[in-house]
């Protein structure tokens, strides 16, 4: 219904108004409350032994798919009538019917209906591991903070503003790190066999934003692209990985609020980042890829320390 209002009257104040009161995610996965229900009833499907390729998965497939909404859209701008329009906003009435549909027919696996209807989700108030779900809360906060720093929509600004890139360059830009993203969640599990979850998230997110770091010192479009590719190529990485990680540190029965309480920590943070990435450009346009990348640094090593207090950086838990 978002996307048909925006098509109908894209007008700057009906975009705003919608944006506020509906669901137009800029996000093709981890985002939006479906995200917890979503984790847990994976979970509760399948041995912790499964997780990283479960995620892997579900986190591969819908990128894909939002690789494939970037295309268009650089297409759709490519044809020369429909530059500056808001018709891409009509594919959504289509594929939300569709999607639709498809919860419609989705039922809850009968172990996660049992554990509802006999009470054993429990909250977070009564969770005996309720220290460790606070810390990687607090821990993953940091990690959206500093992502909420270079949103896609802000890049898009950043590549249109510095280098001038077109729409339809955009769009296909998108694509690709998109495509590169969902080929790294379905890696990840692999790797992760090898040498861990967390081992995989911090080695992965480091070369990343290494990458990250570089691109905002590039003096022309095509040296920022190769390394916006590559960054795009480990970024990802850790998304399955991070999910993983959860379910398999905290109980069964406190998969459910340790999936609502890390996910409520990412998004409560995203809203403060934009606000503070505008303050940074006073500085440099590209400054807010380098406090990102720096600020995500920060997080992998804390996140390496954690994980090696608590003994959670054996490889049997991927």
């Amino acid at each position: 219904l978002v996307g048909l209002i925006i098509a109908l009257h894209p007008a700057p104040w009906t975009i705003v108004l919608v944006s506020l009161t509906g669901v137009l995610s800029t996000d093709a996965n981890d985002n939006g409350p479906a995200t917890t229900l979503e984790q847990a009833m994976l979970a509760d499907e399948h041995h912790h032994s499964k997780f990283a390729v479960i995620f892997g998965r579900y986190n591969g497939v819908a990128t894909i798919f939002g690789s494939l909404g970037a295309l268009t859209q650089g297409w759709l701008s490519h044809i020369h009538r429909f530059e500056g329009t808001y018709i891409g906003f009509y594919i959504l009435i289509p594929l939300g019917a569709i999607g639709w549909l498809l919860a419609r027919s989705l039922d809850l696996p009968e172990q996660s209906v049992d554990a509802v209807k006999k009470d054993k989700k429990r909250g977070l108030k009564g969770s005996l591991v309720r220290t460790r779900i606070l810390q990687l809360s607090t821990l993953f906060a940091v990690d959206a903070a500093a992502g909420g720093l270079t949103t896609s929509a802000w890049l898009s600004y950043y590549l249109t503003d510095r280098y001038h890139t077109s729409a339809s360059l955009l769009g296909y830009l998108f694509f690709s790190f998109a495509a590169l993203a969902a080929l790294s969640m379905f890696v990840a599990p692999c790797v992760a066999r090898r040498i861990g979850l967390v081992a995989t998230m911090v080695v992965t997110h480091l070369a990343s934003n290494f990458f990250f770091i570089v691109a905002a010192f590039c003096g022309n479009l095509t040296l920022a692209i190769v390394f916006l590719l590559l960054r795009a190529s480990f970024s990802q990485m850790d998304i399955p990985t991070r999910q993983a990680l959860i379910m398999v540190v905290v109980p069964p029965e406190d998969r459910m609020s340790a999936a609502a309480v890390t996910n409520a920590a990412r998004y409560s943070v995203r809203p403060i980042s934009p606000t503070v990435s505008a303050a940074l450009q006073h500085i440099a346009i590209a400054a807010p890829l380098v406090v990102g990348g720096t600020l995500k640094v920060i997080y992998d090593f804390s996140i390496l320390i954690w994980a090696k207090k608590g003994k959670y950086l054996v490889r049997t838990i991927s």
